[in-house]
């Protein structure tokens, strides 16, 4: 259903369903990303009028709100501000 992409690594198109409605993809060396595409691999579509929102998080934080895929935006560009990193 999604395909998450960082600059130098390859596609992971295998994300892993931990719940009905989340989806995990394994980012190794997550500190050192600035920024990481996610999209819709177009196999499943959403029912109309309704979307998925993308979040950043590592070990047991809430994580970041980035944005969100839809029929009508299947993917986009986040860019990942972590404590401890400027701009």
């Amino acid at each position: 259903m999604f395909g998450c992409l960082v600059a130098g690594r390859l596609v992971q198109t295998a994300a892993q369903q931990v719940a009905e409605d989340k989806f995990v993809f394994d980012l190794p060396d997550y500190e050192n990303i600035n920024h990481v595409v996610v999209f819709m691999l177009g196999t499943i579509p959403f029912p109309e009028g309704m979307g998925r929102c993308v979040y950043f998080s590592y070990l047991d934080s809430n994580g970041q709100l980035l944005g969100f895929v839809m029929n009508g935006k299947p993917s986009a560009i986040f860019k990942i501000i972590s404590v401890g990193k400027s701009g």
